[in-house]
């Protein structure tokens, strides 16, 4: 690796650590402005939920051909300031008097696919700043410490409500994508600053659609992406109930279940330090299959924990299934990047994080269903069942011996 590209993937962490800072901070944000400035209720708060994924999981896919034919600089740089005008022009909005719900909607779906679009750059971009033999590390690296910021983002943004206005806090926020966009535009590197080949296909739609053959190829990347989109079916539907699971089934007060989320995070860098390692043990595919084995096991200690002692037993929870996962997701990120063709590095991420998204929403509302019908606990324990089938994704042999072509 020469120092100009070493130089420039601390850059790019030090970016994605500060867009993502701005990042959790709106998440504690937008529902606040909506609620407190707006006066907006509880569908209303759902319904930016689906704003932000819903846009980002349509778009992402063809984002993707754009990533591989543009500068990732380009890329990275034009998402950051996409995302600093979007929340600073809603300021300027609410300072005109304008109170309508559809101005944070039009946010949230703005923040959602622009912050799609540069995660999926960041990532198809790390494989050009990183030495092959360095990957695992470099991608556990940004792993760990982008579970650090997200454990004091929504803390900054409680803060930031807290002492300043609505119209100040929107601009606070788009000050952190600003600094983001200069320090990626700070890169001089030939990988940031290079278009990636994009192969003979001279319309979009024939380019997404060889993502799309390349990724349905790939036994492991298939593989891959199904385990994932289950698990995050389940996980999400898992994370929609979890709240009033915690509050009105097993009586827990709000610092108690905080104490749980911060294990959680505890657990989720634990994980990202200790995938390279696991990784190095392994193979990658046998490591994934391990990880979610765990994972998916950890999750059946929520329905469990309505038999006593619930908050020893959640909090066991957070931090078995924030290490699990967040090393499966390392691991699967590494293995990803070093199976896919450099050309269409943008192409295959969009698509997998266009399904991962996707899952959000819908796991939401299949929760919510299910505990309509069935109560709180029986649904938590139908979700974790479904979860369990993930593991069996990675344990064939075709995938437990994976790890690069």
């Amino acid at each position: 690796m020469s120092g100009k590209t070493d130089r420039d993937w601390w850059l790019l962490l030090v970016a994605q650590a500060i867009s993502t800072t701005g990042t959790q901070v709106t998440v504690v944000l937008v529902p606040a402005v909506a609620i407190l400035a707006f006066g907006s209720g509880i569908g209303s708060a759902t319904l930016l939920l689906v704003a932000e994924f819903l846009p980002a999981a349509l778009l992402g896919p063809f984002a993707g051909v754009l990533i591989d034919r543009l500068k990732p600089r380009s890329v990275l740089v034009a998402m950051d300031l996409v995302r600093a005008v979007a929340p600073a022009a809603v300021a300027l909005v609410i300072t005109s008097g304008v109170r309508e719900i559809w101005v944070l909607y039009l946010l949230a779906a703005t923040l959602g696919v622009a912050g799609a679009v540069f995660d999926t750059a960041a990532e198809a971009a790390i494989p050009g700043l990183v030495a092959a033999d360095r990957l695992d590390r470099a991608n556990a690296t940004r792993s760990g410490l982008l579970n650090l910021v997200r454990v004091a983002g929504p803390g900054l943004g409680g803060l930031v409500i807290a002492v300043a206005s609505a119209e100040a806090a929107l601009l606070t926020t788009a000050a952190t994508f600003l600094v983001s966009a200069a320090v990626i535009a700070a890169a001089t590197s030939t990988a940031l600053r290079t278009r990636r080949a994009h192969g003979d296909q001279p319309s979009r739609a024939g380019q997404l659609r060889d993502g799309v053959r390349y990724l349905r190829a790939d036994l492991v990347l298939r593989r891959a992406l199904l385990g994932t989109a289950t698990m995050n079916l389940a996980g999400s539907g898992i994370g929609a109930l979890f709240f009033v699971y915690s509050y009105q089934e097993l009586r827990l007060g709000p610092d108690e279940v905080g104490f749980t989320m911060s294990a959680f995070s505890l657990g989720a860098v634990l994980g990202a330090a200790g995938s390279a390692w696991v990784t190095r043990r392994l193979t990658a595919g046998l490591a994934c299959a391990l990880c979610a084995t765990t994972a998916a096991a950890a999750l059946f200690l929520i329905p469990a924990a309505s038999l006593g002692h619930a908050f020893a037993v959640l909090t066991g929870y957070q931090v078995v299934f924030g290490a699990a996962a967040t090393a499966w997701a390392v691991i699967l990120l590494s293995l990803r990047q070093r199976r896919t063709a450099p050309e269409l590095l943008g192409r295959v991420g969009s698509l997998v994080n266009a399904v991962t998204v996707a899952t959000v929403p819908l796991g939401a509302v299949l929760a919510t269903a299910l505990a309509g019908v069935a109560g709180l606990v029986p649904a938590l324990l139908v979700l974790a069942v479904l979860a369990a089938t993930t593991p069996a994704f990675y344990w064939s042999r075709g995938f437990r011996y994976a790890d690069s072509r």
